[in-house]
């Protein structure tokens, strides 16, 4: 080897020949360029293997096309599960402790003094006040001339006293003429309103997170919408339990005044003056009435009856006009023709 060197320094010239140190590198540099080679390879066929085990669905590739990140489907996906949330089944009736029941009363009577009643009425429901019992309306027709007027009333007053109630009113009448009570159970239905209540509230406080959590304008926008439209069914829901637990605390009542007829004061009055006073206010409506006829008849309808009258006599003389024109005629053919049958007879 020492030899092949030295031949090879002198074919080579006193000027090309390369140190000892450089060329030795090249040895292991080549195994590095080998190595880096084979790590490139096997990377390459890694990554290919790993493309086509998890290659995208259709639907996936279609929103990375269109720039939609993974982040805001996976907020709409939200919203709309919160959205599509179904309130839970209602209990049954034999899970329900206490029940809702609505109940109303209808009472007509006749009283000595309808004044008097109506008073007394609103003395009992001022006493039950404190539990909210309250007068919601009351009406008086009638009463002309010293009569007692008919009164009706409507007063609420608490459930737990309406029975009661209803006694103390019958005992002011002098007759009862009419007495109803009748009760609706709502209860099923205060459950249900109050089952999809706690569905709806959850559903609220889910996208209130879902728009926490919004990376863009669109899934807040979206989450937003929803979130009205739940508030809103929310507060319709609110307000129906609230109407119907108002109803069963409070139960509503009816009633009717009617003055008693032999209670009533004998008409022992005669004014013959007001009887000719509305006598001679008939008449004069009478006439008054008559003269707007007359008037409105000859201005609105007897120009088109005098035209009318006019066409018919116009019609009435044309045809009588033809038939004497037809009767002469006929008069004068007759004489013609007996001319010649009589001088036929004298020429034989």
């Amino acid at each position: 080897m020492e030899i092949q060197r030295t031949f090879m320094s002198k074919l080579q010239g006193p000027g090309r020949q390369e140190p000892r140190r450089w060329r030795e590198p090249r040895r292991w540099r080549g195994g590095i360029m080998a190595a880096v080679v084979l790590a490139l390879v096997l990377a390459f066929a890694g990554g290919c293997g790993g493309y086509g085990a998890s290659v995208p669905d259709r639907d996936t590739q279609s929103d990375w096309a269109a720039g939609a990140p993974a982040e805001g489907l996976a907020v709409e996906q939200k919203v709309l599960e919160a959205s599509n949330e179904e309130a839970p089944r209602a209990p049954g009736v034999a899970e329900i402790g206490e029940r809702l029941i609505i109940r109303t009363g209808n009472l007509s009577m006749e009283v000595e003094d309808t004044r008097a009643a109506q008073a007394t009425i609103e003395t009992l429901v001022k006493r039950m006040a404190g539990e909210g019992a309250f007068v919601v309306s009351s009406e008086e027709h009638g009463g002309i001339e010293g009569d007692q007027p008919y009164i009706t009333m409507s007063i609420r007053i608490p459930a737990a006293r309406f029975d009661e109630t209803m006694d103390r009113l019958a005992e002011m009448a002098v007759n009862v003429s009419n007495r109803t009570q009748s009760g609706q159970d709502v209860t099923e239905e205060y459950v249900d309103l109050e089952a999809r209540l706690e569905s709806l509230e959850a559903a609220r406080q889910r996208l209130l997170s879902i728009m926490e959590e919004a990376r863009s304008t669109k899934d807040l926008l979206e989450a937003e919408q929803q979130l009205t439209q739940r508030e809103a069914e929310i507060e319709s829901l609110k307000g129906r339990m609230q109407y119907l637990e108002q109803s069963a605390r409070l139960s509503s009542i009816w009633i009717e005044l009617q003055p008693y007829l032999l209670s009533q004061p004998v008409g022992d009055q005669w004014r013959p003056a007001e009887t000719v006073r509305r006598a001679v206010d008939s008449l004069l409506d009478g006439l008054r009435g008559f003269a707007n006829f007359a008037i409105f008849f000859s201005i609105a309808v007897l120009p088109w009856l005098a035209v009318m009258a006019a066409i018919l006599a116009g019609i009435i003389w044309l045809v009588r006009w033809r038939s004497r024109i037809r009767r002469a005629k006929q008069a004068a053919e007759v004489p013609a023709a007996e001319g010649p049958a009589s001088d036929g007879p004298a020429a034989e």
